[in-house]
């Protein structure tokens, strides 16, 4: 009939530290796997291992150090970038009492040159007079100057001049292109910095042309400036005399010719003032933009010095790290186990306690309930002991691990089906009350 008492329960406790230590064991597998000795032209990476305590519970644990070591050529190269890093953070550093010294001196507005408002009258002053002279009956060219002659004794001056202010400028271009290069890895005498400086003398070398140009073109000017001058001085003589000729017989026009004469020369005046106001306030421009970058020089050169090239550790190759494999589940599988034993207990308890009291006996021995596990796939070691009176027959048979007596349920199901009932699990029952 099978045992009377239930299945012990499992050992929850003992599963769960069971399953604790393997997954315990699971990590210490993917720690290893996922620290592989790496080599590399750059140098290799490697891991040591020392037990040690964890503080924080007490237990002990493995410590991981991991090591770099780079190529001997490398490992010198990094070490020269670092050094040459310090040495430029140095030097900026050296910079920074001339910075506060620029900027401790506050901008100085008071040599600047003035500015000239439009309209506001300027250095360049004309007597009015001038050009409304007295009287005369004949021509006069005693007060007009010699015809000029071009003098280029002032183009060079004016040359001269253009270039004393543009040197400074371009040997700064040229030691700013250096520090460039030499901050972008380009050695001296390699062909990229023999090119940069090529490029850099061409374009200085055009704008010395053109200050030539500009020289030509100014001294061009003032010798049409002159020019004119002689032009309007011999036009204003023949003007005047022809005004004093006329005055002979047209006494009564002089008034307004000679108020014309005055409008013309105020108009002039206007004019020439304001160019010079033009020029004063292009000057005054200029004289501001000058002490701005003499001011902020040492600043610029020292963030030039910060910002070099920065010391980088070379990159390994990375790989695919190794995943965590699950555990066990052993506290599943003994709730698993328990459930089993637990059913295969409450099968035997219910229905096939009876059988062993012979065919006839069947209803009596399996009312409390009916139902019982009959399925020939869970039977072995078959023996037929006799027939029921609905025509099947009566087997001996093990089932559970005990050996029972019983019909087959398949076979009872063809003559029987309603003594048939399939259970949960998918196994078939009979129900032997009522055979």
């Amino acid at each position: 009939m099978g045992s009377k008492a239930t299945p012990a329960p499992p050992d929850y406790r003992g599963a769960a530290e069971e399953q604790a230590a393997a997954s315990r064991e699971n990590v210490m597998l993917q720690n290893y796997a996922n620290r592989p000795v790496v080599n590399t032209p750059f140098g290799s990476q490697s891991w040591q291992t020392a037990p040690q305590t964890d503080p924080a519970t007490g237990l002990p644990v493995t410590q991981w150090t991991q090591n770099i070591n780079l190529d001997p050529g490398l490992g010198a190269a990094l070490e020269s970038q670092i050094g040459t890093q310090l040495a430029r953070s140095n030097l900026a550093q050296g910079f920074t009492g001339r910075v506060a010294e620029a900027y401790e001196q506050p901008f100085d507005w008071q040599n600047l040159p003035g500015m000239t408002l439009p309209g506001e009258p300027g250095q360049l002053q004309t007597d009015v007079a001038d050009y409304a002279p007295g009287l005369a009956t004949a021509y006069n060219f005693g007060g007009l100057q010699d015809i000029p002659t071009y003098d280029s004794n002032y183009r060079n001056e004016v040359a001269e001049t253009l270039m004393e202010q543009m040197l400074p400028v371009q040997d700064y271009q040229r030691q700013q292109l250096e520090t460039q290069l030499a901050n972008q890895g380009f050695r001296v005498g390699t062909e990229g910095y023999k090119r940069a400086l090529d490029e850099l003398g061409e374009r200085q070398a055009a704008e010395r042309y053109q200050a030539l140009n500009t020289a030509g073109a100014e001294a061009q000017r003032l010798y049409g400036m002159q020019m004119g001058s002689r032009t309007q001085g011999v036009n204003e003589a023949m003007a005047q005399a022809e005004l004093q000729n006329r005055a002979l017989g047209q006494a009564s026009g002089l008034d307004l010719s000679a108020m014309q004469a005055r409008n013309a020369a105020v108009a002039q005046q206007q004019a020439l003032n304001q160019q010079y106001g033009s020029a004063m306030n292009a000057a005054r421009q200029q004289a501001i933009a000058e002490q701005a970058q003499q001011r902020g020089m040492s600043l610029n050169e020292l963030n030039a010095l910060l910002s070099g090239q920065q010391v980088s550790m070379p990159s390994f190759p990375s790989f695919t790290a190794a995943g965590r494999a699950d555990t066990p589940q052993y506290v599943n599988a003994a709730n698993m186990q328990y459930d089993a034993a637990l059913d295969a207990f409450n099968a035997r308890q219910g229905g096939l306690g009876g059988l062993m009291s012979g065919a006839f006996g069947l209803g009596s021995a399996a009312l409390s309930n009916p139902f019982a596990f009959s399925d020939i796939r869970l039977k072995s070691n078959i023996q037929r002991v006799g027939t029921h009176p609905i025509g099947v027959g009566i087997y001996e048979y093990d089932i559970f691990g005990h050996r029972e007596r019983g019909v087959i349920a398949q076979e009872l199901q063809r003559i029987k089906p309603s003594l048939v009932r399939q259970h949960d699990s998918g196994y078939l029952t009979v129900n032997y009350g009522a055979l």
